[in-house]
Order: C-alpha cells, then sequence, then structure tokens
C-alpha cells in the first residue's frame, strides 16, 4: 500500500475533488459538506500535531469510505497520494503465477528503478547519446531525493515516490512574466518523469511497437527525447539480467495537479524486444551526438525587425543555481508560438548548445523549442 504523511492540505485536497465543499472554518478544524447530499457532512481536523488528530482522521476516513462504499484504508491511501507522484515499475514472469519473480529479477528490477531515475534526470539537464563518467553528479542528487514505497502484488511491482507539491512559477505580482526562484526546483522531479515518460515511449517505439528494426538515424534523432544507452540498460537489467518476460512502468499523477502533457501513463517492454534494446544501446554509445543544454524558464522579451528570418527571444532562467537571462533565436513559426506563450505566461523549456560566461550575456543555440509540458500554469496562476 501507497501511503505517505497525511496532513490537512491532503485532506482538503481530496475532498475538493470529490463532491465535497467547506462550510465552516475555524482554527482547529473545518466542516465539509457533501454536494450530492445537503445533509452529509463531515468534519476535518486541521492541527496534525494535536494528541487526536490520528483518532479524527480515522473517523474521517470511515465516514468517507462509508459514503464512497469502500475500504477506509483504500481512502486514506487516496488521500495520502494528493500531492506525489508514484510511478510503478512492474516485472512479470510468464512462468510464475503466484504473483512473486526470481530472487535475481527482484534485484535488477531495483537497480533498474535507480538507473532509470538517475539517466531521466540526466535528460532533463542535458541530452547525450551517452553520458558514461560526464554523467551530472546533480542527476544522481535528483534521483536520491525520490523513495521506494513497499512492494505490491500486481506480478511484483515496485513504486517510486517522488513529490508533487508545486508553487506557482511566474510571479503573480510583476506587470511581465518573471520566474519566480524559489519555486523553479520543486518541478523538477515532475519533469525527470515528464522525461523518462517520453523517453521510454519513443523506446518502445522503436524496440516493441514496430515489425522491423529502426534506422540508425531514427536511434540517433531518439536522443533528442531523452533517449540514452543508460536507459537502455536500465530497461534491459530487468529483462535481459532479471530474465523476466515483462517490464512495464506506469505513472500515477498526483490528483493535486493536471498530469503532463502528452506524457504516457504506461509503456511495457516485453523479452522480444531484447536485441533491438540492445542494438539501441550500442548504437547510442558509439554516437558522436553533441551533448546539448536543456533550460526551463519563462520569455521575458521578443523581438521581431521587418523583413527578417527570424525573431529574438530572452528567456529568464536558472543556470547553476543562479537566475540568468538567455538569448536565442528563431524561426519565424517558432516565435510566433514563443509570442503565444509569452501572452500567456507560460513556462517554456528550450534545448541547445548553451554559451554561458560568467559576467557576460548567456546565449544559445537553439535545435528545441516547447511550451514546458511538465508545469502547466497560465497568467501566473497554478493550475493546480
Amino acid at each position: 500500500m501507497i501511503t505517505s504523511e497525511i496532513g490537512f492540505e491532503e485532506i482538503a485536497s481530496y475532498l475538493n475533488r470529490s463532491g465535497w465543499v467547506r462550510s465552516l472554518s475555524g482554527r482547529i478544524a473545518e466542516v465539509w459538506q457533501s454536494q450530492a447530499d445537503a445533509n452529509l457532512s463531515v468534519i476535518v481536523p486541521k492541527l496534525s500535531d494535536a494528541p487526536d488528530f490520528q483518532r479524527n482522521l480515522m473517523m474521517l476516513t470511515s465516514e468517507i469510505a462509508r459514503r464512497e462504499n469502500r475500504p477506509p484504508e483504500e481512502v486514506a491511501r487516496e488521500i495520502s497520494r494528493q500531492f506525489i507522484d508514484v510511478t510503478d515499475l512492474r516485472a512479470e514472469d510468464d512462468s510464475i503465477t503466484d504473483g512473486t519473480i526470481p530472487l535475481n529479477a527482484g534485484i535488477h528490477l531495483f537497480s533498474s528503478a535507480n538507473r532509470l531515475m538517475v539517466s531521466a534526470a540526466a535528460a532533463t539537464m542535458t541530452r547525450q547519446g551517452s553520458y558514461g563518467r560526464s554523467m551530472p553528479r546533480a542527476a544522481h542528487q535528483h534521483a536520491r531525493r525520490m523513495r521506494i514505497g513497499q512492494t505490491r502484488p500486481g506480478s511484483y511491482i515496485v513504486p517510486i515516490i517522488s513529490s508533487a507539491r508545486f508553487g506557482s512559477l511566474v510571479d503573480r505580482d510583476s506587470t511581465e512574466p518573471q520566474l519566480r526562484m524559489e519555486s523553479a526546483d520543486s518541478y523538477f522531479d515532475r519533469r525527470i518523469l515528464t522525461t523518462l515518460s517520453r523517453a521510454l515511449e519513443t523506446l518502445a517505439e522503436m524496440a516493441v511497437n514496430r515489425e522491423h528494426s529502426p534506422s540508425r538515424d531514427e536511434m540517433l534523432s531518439s536522443v533528442d527525447e531523452g533517449v540514452s544507452s543508460e536507459l537502455c540498460s536500465a530497461v534491459l537489467d530487468v529483462l535481459l539480467k532479471g530474465e523476466v518476460s515483462v517490464f512495464d512502468v506506469k505513472f500515477n499523477w498526483a490528483p493535486s495537479s493536471p498530469a503532463p502533457e502528452f506524457a504516457l501513463d504506461e509503456v511495457t517492454f516485453t523479452e522480444d524486444s531484447i536485441h533491438i534494446l540492445g542494438n539501441v544501446k550500442a548504437e547510442l554509445e558509439e554516437s558522436q551526438i553533441p551533448s546539448e543544454r536543456i533550460l526551463f524558464g519563462v520569455i521575458r522579451r521578443l523581438s521581431l525587425k521587418a523583413n527578417e528570418s527570424s525573431g529574438r527571444v530572452a528567456m529568464e532562467t536558472v543556470i547553476d543555481g543562479k537566475k540568468r537571462t538567455v538569448s536565442f533565436d528563431l524561426d519565424l513559426e517558432t516565435y510566433r508560438r514563443a509570442a503565444i506563450y509569452h501572452g500567456e505566461r507560460r513556462p517554456v523549456v528550450v534545448r541547445g548548445i548553451l554559451d554561458a560566461p560568467p559576467g557576460r550575456n548567456a546565449t544559445m543555440k537553439v535545435s528545441g523549442f516547447d511550451a514546458d509540458h511538465s508545469a502547466l500554469s497560465f497568467d501566473g496562476l497554478a493550475l493546480f
């Protein structure tokens, strides 16, 4: 069972999304009323350090469970998940039907969990075909922030828990879009999972969802989506070294915030994909693809001169822990999208070769630009 610490914010978030409205509010408790039944109300404790908080919480979950006709522990689990993303790594062995997997498979499943998150964290910062000894130290640091929950039945499931408690990325009080430095880091765990979802989807499209092997160009292009030799190794850890027939990754996004745009909720690999996965891994290890930096931020200024084939964009971002402004050129079609995102105060992401010498203007030769699909925020007002 996945549970995290339950406090007032988790309870209020759950009730708000389950057809309840606040009717009375006080310092130590609130009364919430069912929108479906005006005669049904519950008392919500607010002080988690109060001696009777746990007892009142049990009474609350029991009442909600009775109304929803399901077990109280299931309600408690969903309440606890309001501000966490849970990524389920599942291994299945066709020859075993009792919900277990071989010891060797379990060892490699746990090893794969770490390698998946480290490779996704690295690809969220820089795109490379293979990191090797250049794996960013910060990638390991970010992966260490995540936690492993209790394993669950369903073949064999290892849940990875990460924070999904966000602040607004854009300053609400400024007349122009400005990045809120204190909120920028709160999104990184979600961005890791967004990268992982897209990278695994791309890898599965090459290795599982087709009848022929991918071309070399397709393998190299997959780096743009976050695929790396390390990601391939993480999947092969389970299928090849662990000797299981199925390995899938399921993303359970926190109910309190919108799921990332265009991110799949589940990706599956089978033992039949081992050969292609090995080929992709080997190709990316030998590739000489230049490393490209990934930057997240908000657009501060735009400039488009008459008869020019490109427009100039200045984006506020964070580089090495400091707020910086990076300037870059975009073709006219992409520039028009940038102008829309600027008007919406929507966070954006750019990929390319960065030149950011200390004490001088930072510039980037951009190869990719889009809205930041992992952080949905418009007009400085968070949607969550």
